[in-house]
This record gives C-alpha cells, structure tokens and sequence, in this order.
C-alpha cells in the first residue's frame, strides 16, 4: 500500500478491506455530520473564516463562540503568516494585527482552539494556512504536526501553497493517519485531470475557489459558477464548497442551491475592522453577522450539484495504484518542464 511507504501505520478492516484510522478521534466524522446535519435541514454548510489572534488572542476565542452562536456549520481558523500570499488586503492586514499582538504559530492557535472548546466550542475547526510557513514551525516533522493539531482536536487543515505530487501525498496520508481531514483547494484553472488528483486525496469536501486572484469581498458571484462546481462534480461525489469573494445573505444562498456550503471570510473581517469605536463589540457584530448571513443557507428543491455522500477514505490511502500513478505522472511533468526550460534558455549558455 502506498500508505507502507510513507510508514503510516494504519490497518484493513478484515471484512470490508479498508483502511482503518490508527487515531481514535472525532476529526473527520464531525465534519462529514456537520454536513449531513445540514442537509436534513435543507441547508448547505456555513463556514466563516477568521484569523487566529485577531486582534488578540482572548478576542479569538469570543468570535469563535459568536461564529458558533450565530449558526456556523464549520470554522476555518485562520494561522497567521508574515507572508500570506494569496489573501487580499483585508485579510493579510489580519495576519499583521494577529503577528503583531502575539499570535505567531500555529502552537498558538491552538492554544486558542484549546481556550474555546473549553468553553464550548463543540463545531468542527479547520486550520487554515501557509504549508512552508506551518511545516518550518515544526522542522518539517509532519507527524507532530498533524499530532498536535489532533490533540487541540481541530479537524483538518486547509494548506495553501503545498508542491503538488509527494509533499501533498506526503501530508494527505499523515493527516488521515491522525483522522485530520486535508481539504483539497479546487482553483479555476485547475484541469480535468488535477481536479481528478484533488478529488482522490479528499476524504470529507472540496473547497471550490470561485475566481481567481486574492481573497476579498465582492459584490456577487461570478458568471458560469454553475458551470464550474458541476465541472468538479462530475468527479467526485463528496461535498463541494464554494468560498472567496461571498459577503451577503443573497451570494451565500445563491452558492447554497449550486453546491454544499459557502465560505465567508474577508467581509466578516471587514466588519470588524469598521466596528472600531462601535458600541457594539466585536463578538456582537460577527453573531449578527454570521446569522444573517446564515439565512441564506436555505436550499430549494432545485439545489444543483449535491453531495452524495459524506466523508470517503482518500483513494491515494485506499489504492496503492493510484498514489503511484499520481506521482509519476508529476515526476514526469516536472522533467518535461525542466526540459522546456534548458531548452527556452539553452542559447544563453551557449
């Protein structure tokens, strides 16, 4: 199994010949319930964003509450990063308020996650955040990571700017060693065949990225949305969400009938970044918020592009074949770029 090779230690189940979790922990089944449970209801997923340690680290952990209270499905929980490269300004002027006021790892976020399930926190939380910046935290031991992550009882990771082929091969198959659950960024421009790859190594839902270019709120949904869930639907039957650039109940409920959740990230910031000198405190504005926007979640009879079901074990796990044909065929497309490259500057050297 392709998993031996990595020495994750995982088992067969003797009956049914599938991978069992070496970690009993509630990581992936809170998830795939937060979806199911919300389609009883006749809801898609709602799932805010919020940097960890913005703007401090006792603030977090209210708004995680509020996030909850407000009616939040699932939490992406933000790790700051000095560089975040692929968030708006909003976002990124996040990760400098949280960096500034003491939040810079993800040893501290967790430190956080461990403050509100204390509390009451009972809602899945997905730590989201930049892989080179994580996996050097912890000397690219991926082990201890996904560890401690599990233990804080987060539930997954949404990793920005993994290498495609073995490194996220690599960290997919730890994460689900410690029923972590890696969540696949689906990007516009991705192909048939990478969206194949993504859809694979998933083992609870697909994060469908709206449009390309940074995060930010936008004022609606881009034309052909349909078009694009539908596109990774035909691959896979697990829940899709759609997220960057959603800030209003109409966008929310718009995405709600095209696929299985809405992420909302930038706009609740931005609520708070106005909030400054408000009688209202923070934690007030994102429960309003959040609940507002909840109320778009609503799913009509036509609902497009639904989940089928709601967690698998990623295929990579499950079939050695398919971890092996995967890398290969970036093996050979990273010697067929390099290839190109001596040849587009070959005559340089000449």
């Amino acid at each position: 199994m392709a998993v031996t090779l990595l020495d994750i230690n995982v088992t067969k189940h003797k009956q049914t010949n599938i991978m069992t979790i070496a970690t009993p922990t509630n990581g992936i089944k809170d998830i795939s319930d937060a979806f199911a449970g919300a389609k009883k209801r006749g809801q898609a997923t709602l799932i805010p964003y919020i940097c960890g340690g913005f703007d401090s680290p006792s603030k977090s952990v209210d708004i995680l509450m509020a996030m909850q209270k407000g009616g939040a499905d699932i939490i992406e929980l933000g790790v700051p990063c000095s560089d975040p490269f692929a968030d708006g300004n909003t976002i990124k002027g996040s990760h400098k308020v949280a960096i500034d006021n003491g939040t810079t790892s993800m040893r501290d976020v967790l430190q956080i996650l461990d403050t509100a399930r204390s509390n009451g926190l009972s809602i899945p939380v997905v730590l989201m955040g930049y892989y080179s910046s994580m996996i050097g935290e912890y000397n690219s031991d991926i082990n201890k990571m996904c560890q401690d992550a599990a233990k804080s009882t987060a539930n997954g990771f949404l990793m920005i700017g993994m290498d495609e082929g073995k490194q996220e091969v690599e960290f997919n198959s730890v994460c689900y060693k410690y029923n972590l659950s890696s969540i696949q960024l689906v990007m516009p421009g991705s192909t048939d065949e990478r969206i194949s790859d993504l859809a694979s190594m998933a083992s609870t839902f697909l994060y469908v990225v709206s449009v390309s270019g940074k995060t930010g709120a936008r004022d609606a949904l881009p034309p052909g949305l349909n078009d694009a869930v539908a596109r990774v639907r035909a691959k896979t039957k697990l829940p899709l969400v759609v997220g960057f650039g959603i800030s209003k109940p109409d966008m929310v409920n718009g995405v709600s009938n095209l696929s299985d959740g809405a992420v909302v990230g930038s706009y609740l910031t931005d609520c708070m970044n106005k909030n400054v000198g408000n009688e209202s405190s923070d934690e007030v504005v994102m429960y309003e918020e959040v609940l507002n926007l909840h109320s778009g979640s609503i799913q009509g009879t036509g609902a497009t592009n639904q989940a089928m079901k709601f967690s698998q074990v990623p295929l990579h796990v499950e079939q050695e074949n398919v971890a092996k044909s995967m890398l290969a065929r970036y093996r050979w497309r990273k010697a067929i770029n390099f290839v190109r490259i001596c040849q587009a500057f070959g005559p340089i050297f000449d």
